[in-house]
């Protein structure tokens, strides 16, 4: 299944080329300036010491990119047979299974993030190749999804990750301990979150989405808050715990993220009275 094109629907909302690598050059260097979230909750693992050591080669679609990763938050990054870039990453997981891999690739001035999502059990492998601007907003962020395998043998054969709209017609209450936030995934293109607010009533918006299937009840959501400030949220969501990881990436005048968060989950409704 592939995604269709989504209309561009953004309100009056940008900053120029030059503002976002003004942000970019002064916060994005240094992750004590982009990779803590004020919704990082108490649901939010601490990062995985799993992969210190091991090297991941992801192929999949004409792309080949290799994850080096030495101590805690340390990873060497290349794609095609290219140089070799250090990161500070983050390394997620719920399950000792299926790993977020997330870091900013230095050397773009309008800032770059690539996000691994590895199953180590069959060796399948989604990658989210992100980057602020696009052809219609310098402040909304970009991405391709690349889907594919990792290099080596694994205990397990499953079907390769894919787009899916398993989820739609569901909706979900996120609990990020701070804040509960409403999930309504409402086509397989698009979802919509419910927030009320104490100062300003019932919050609603509805943004373009993609929905990947990981494995059998476990799927990557992620979205673009086009109506808002273009940020990216890259969840992956587990059905049978009921709980998500993921990362917000984007910049805007006077700050830049690559965060992680995590939610506890409920089943709800897919209607929302305030």
């Amino acid at each position: 299944m592939k995604t269709k094109p989504k209309w561009y629907r953004k309100w009056d909302l940008d900053v120029s080329r030059e503002v976002i690598e003004a942000a970019v050059a002064k916060y994005g260097s240094d992750p004590e300036n982009y990779a803590h979230s004020s919704v990082a909750g108490p649901y939010l693992p601490e990062d995985s010491e799993a992969l210190c050591g091991k090297t991941l080669v992801f192929r999949g679609e004409g792309h080949v990119f290799r994850f080096a990763f030495g101590a805690l938050h340390e990873m060497r990054f290349s794609e095609d047979g290219g140089e070799e870039k250090a990161c500070w990453c983050n390394v997620k997981t719920m399950d000792g299974e299926i790993f977020l891999v997330n870091q900013l690739i230095p050397g773009y001035a309008c800032s770059r993030q690539v996000t691994l999502i590895a199953d180590m059990q069959s060796g399948n492998a989604t990658v989210c190749d992100a980057h602020v601007g696009t052809e219609h907003s310098n402040i909304d962020v970009g991405r391709e999804f690349i889907f594919g395998k990792l290099d080596g043998e694994f205990p397990q054969s499953a079907p390769m990750h894919g787009f899916t709209d398993e989820l739609v017609g569901t909706a979900i209450d996120w609990d990020y301990g701070r804040i509960v936030i409403k999930h309504m995934y409402v086509s397989n293109l698009y979802y919509t979150y419910s927030h009320p607010s104490k100062n300003y009533g019932a919050w609603m918006a509805t943004n373009p989405a993609d929905y990947v299937k990981l494995r059998d009840n476990v799927f990557l959501f992620s979205f673009v808050e086009e109506r808002q400030h273009g940020l990216q949220a890259l969840f992956v969501i587990d059905l049978n715990r009921y709980h998500d990881i993921g990362c917000f990436y984007g910049v805007s005048a006077d700050h830049m993220t690559s965060a992680c968060i995590g939610a506890k989950g409920t089943p709800a409704e897919l209607t929302t009275i305030f």
